[in-house]
């Protein structure tokens, strides 16, 4: 660096010194002092809280809405009142805190189901009272399957015995014990069942009375009895499904539907696996669930037509995760659905993974393709029987894990 150089900034840094040093005597010993003035009152304020209007005069004397001192002579000191936040109305109500199974609607209203606490069942109405629909008690029922018009049930036990018992006339029919998997029709007139002998050869569906009497076989079963299920259709045209049609391909299956008289139903095709029904209340349409691996083997919804040459029409995936079993019918084109919060992968092959996931409450309008997230019942329960229907006033569920009863409002 030049001598020249050195002179000019040692000039500027003297420079900066000395009006800073300035600045700061100025800003010390010779500044004007600043007194901030407020603003002026606002007119009919005058440094006071403002009025309150005008209110109705109290039993008290003093118009409510305002103040008067505390002790002044002739002067009572208003209540004040403040109005609460308003608590929202729980859509929930516990019918049962008990453990309940088999729940259905009961054709003479309220709901049905079996309490294996004391071995009884029993109607259950919205406000949780409960009368048995018997005095009758019933030990170590396993298995139930409710008639659809009449309080009648088909019971089984854990040693294979069956009885129909018929609760408005207190009746008990004994079953042969080696028939499986019943259904009524939809009058309750008759009943199909699987009757599985000890051999291949003497193994069939049948159709019979409900007491057993009048048995006819509908189809042989041979060695395809765990393939083959009961589930009579609302339009009394299907009798069974059974999972022995032609392989179409992985992802894929064909479902044979089983009528009454041998009838050459077309096959509902399905996109995937784990086929689980439920018949739509006319019987014409299907809701199913199926998992596939596009989805990573999830369950989702479907709807086909299920009638005549409408096997497999208008087709349609509701993009909806979780199992047909988990829905009810409100009417024949409303859905309510119990859908699982989160599913893992694989949930369509054990289901049972699923069984600790909290479910949110679906309202699908199958005209519209709308669905309505109505939220989870209080608890967060995980739902493993729902039902509902055009006279029920809400939607009914069980507790999976506790088997609790509950009603949720629609």
């Amino acid at each position: 660096m030049t001598e020249r150089l050195k002179k000019i900034l040692f000039i500027f840094l003297f420079v900066v010194i000395v009006i800073g040093i300035g600045y700061l005597l100025y800003r010390i010993f010779f500044r004007p002092t600043v007194t901030l003035v407020p603003p002026p009152p606002s007119p009919g304020i005058s440094g006071q809280l403002p009025a309150a209007g005008e209110g109705a005069i109290s039993a008290g004397g003093a118009p409510t809405g305002q103040t008067g001192l505390p002790g002044a002579p002739g002067v009572t000191q208003p209540t004040v009142s403040r109005p609460e936040a308003p608590t929202p109305t729980s859509r929930t109500s516990v019918l049962y805190s008990g453990v309940a199974r088999a729940i259905s609607i009961s054709p003479s209203g309220g709901l049905r189901s079996f309490h294996p606490e004391d071995g009884k069942f029993y109607r259950t109405a919205d406000n949780g009272q409960a009368t048995p629909l018997s005095d009758k008690t019933f030990y170590d029922v396993d298995q139930v399957r409710w008639a659809k018009k009449s309080d009648q049930a088909i019971l089984t036990y854990p040693d294979g015995s069956k009885i129909l018992y018929d609760f408005t006339q207190n009746k008990q029919v004994t079953l042969p014990k080696h028939w499986e998997d019943f259904d009524f029709a939809p009058q309750d007139d008759r009943i199909v069942a699987k009757s599985i002998g000890n051999n291949e050869s003497n193994r069939f569906l049948v159709i019979a009375n409900p007491d057993g009497t009048g048995a006819k076989v509908i189809e042989e079963l041979g060695d395809n009895q765990d393939k083959v299920h009961a589930s009579w259709s609302p339009n009394n045209q299907i009798v069974a499904y059974s999972f022995t049609g032609d392989p179409i391909g992985y992802d894929r299956q064909a479902i044979v539907l089983v009528g009454q008289h041998q009838e050459n139903f077309k096959n509902l095709i399905v996109e995937g696996r784990g086929f689980v029904p439920n018949w739509a209340p006319s019987g014409n349409n299907i809701l199913y669930s199926v998992y596939h691996s596009n989805n990573g083997y999830r369950p989702s919804l479907w709807l086909s037509g299920a009638v005549g040459d409408n096997i497999n029409a208008n087709r349609t995936n509701l993009d909806i995760q979780t199992w047909a079993d988990k829905c009810a019918w409100k009417d024949e084109s409303t859905l309510i659905c119990a859908v699982p919060r989160f599913l893992a992968e694989g949930a369509g092959l054990q289901r049972e993974i699923a069984n600790s996931v909290p479910d949110d409450i679906y309202k699908i309008d199958l005209s519209t393709g709308q669905k309505i997230n109505l939220g989870a019942p209080d608890g967060n329960p995980t739902v493993g029987e729902i039902q509902t229907g055009p006279d029920v006033n809400g939607v009914y569920l069980k507790d999976q894990n506790n088997g609790k009863l509950i009603r949720f409002a629609l």
